[in-house]
C-alpha cells in the first residue's frame, strides 16, 4: 500500500472568522427597566448642594 500524503491545515485568510472567537464572549445583560422600578438612577440628580459649588450665584450688596 502506497502511504497517503498529509493534508495541509486548513488556513484562515478571513481577518474576522480568525479572531472572532477572542471577541465575541457573552455578555452580562442588565435588565434596566427592572432597575428603574427599583429607583436605581445611572446619574444621581442633585448630589451638591450650592454651599460646594466653586462659582456660586451670590451677590453681594456693597452700602
Amino acid at each position: 500500500m502506497a502511504k497517503k500524503k498529509a493534508l495541509p491545515e486548513v488556513v484562515i485568510h478571513n481577518f474576522v472568522a480568525k479572531h472572532m472567537h477572542e471577541v465575541n464572549k457573552s455578555q452580562v445583560f442588565v435588565d434596566r427597566k427592572k432597575n428603574a422600578k427599583r429607583g436605581y438612577d445611572k446619574h444621581k440628580k442633585g448630589r451638591y448642594s450650592n454651599d460646594y459649588l466653586p462659582f456660586s450665584c451670590t451677590v453681594f450688596a456693597v452700602l
